[in-house]
């Protein structure tokens, strides 16, 4: 056995389970409400956008009007399929030609306008969340949380998720003479669909 080896297999051996502690509660600060109006207003703070259905608009024909010149439109829900699933993606090269990637976010953050995307939810293609131009996440307004206190109070996706990201909208860097520049490195675009 190698040093590396050992050292591994120490850390296996003395991990502590679960079991073993609890998290600390903390009290519920901030803002307290939950309105749709509330997360779009702090969603388009961030540069994030809210795909509105037109009248009689199914969600296929909301994703052909707002990305027509799209080609690869990457699908991690089974409601739609889009022109890839999102399971036939197996490297972070194959992610990078994706024009579109749809995906279901189990909560959204109203205080900070964010959507939480874990592993599940990314079928364990990380990457893709990131190498794609465009994301439109799929979102229910029953799913949103006040703030980040109650989110980490009652959303058990928090403790059960290996992998965790809250996106608010695209990249964006203001490090450059201050300008504020959205969609300079990561997603161009975040959209919102209200299931």
């Amino acid at each position: 056995m190698t040093s590396r080896e050992e050292i591994l297999a120490r850390l296996r051996n003395n991990r502590p389970h679960s079991t073993d502690y609890v998290l600390p509660s903390l009290p519920l600060l901030g803002e307290r409400t939950a309105t749709r109006q509330r997360f779009e207003e702090n969603l388009k703070d961030l540069g994030g956008q809210v795909l509105e259905q037109q009248e009689g608009e199914i969600f296929s024909e909301a994703i052909a009007r707002c990305f027509p010149d799209e080609k690869v439109i990457c699908s991690a829900v089974p409601e739609f399929d889009g022109t890839l699933r999102l399971e036939n993606i197996i490297s972070p090269q194959q992610a990078d030609k994706v024009d579109v990637l749809v995906v279901r976010s189990p909560f959204g953050i109203v205080e900070t306008g964010s959507v939480f995307l874990s592993e599940k939810e990314l079928q364990h293609r990380n990457f893709a969340a990131h190498l794609t131009q465009h994301i439109v996440v799929l979102l229910s307004e029953k799913n949103l949380i006040a703030n980040m206190h109650v989110a980490y109070d009652q959303r058990t996706e928090f403790r059960e998720a290996r992998y965790g990201v809250l996106m608010s909208g695209p990249s964006a860097t203001a490090d450059i003479q201050g300008v504020l520049i959205r969609g300079a490195q990561g997603v161009r675009t975040l959209r919102i669909w209200w299931e």
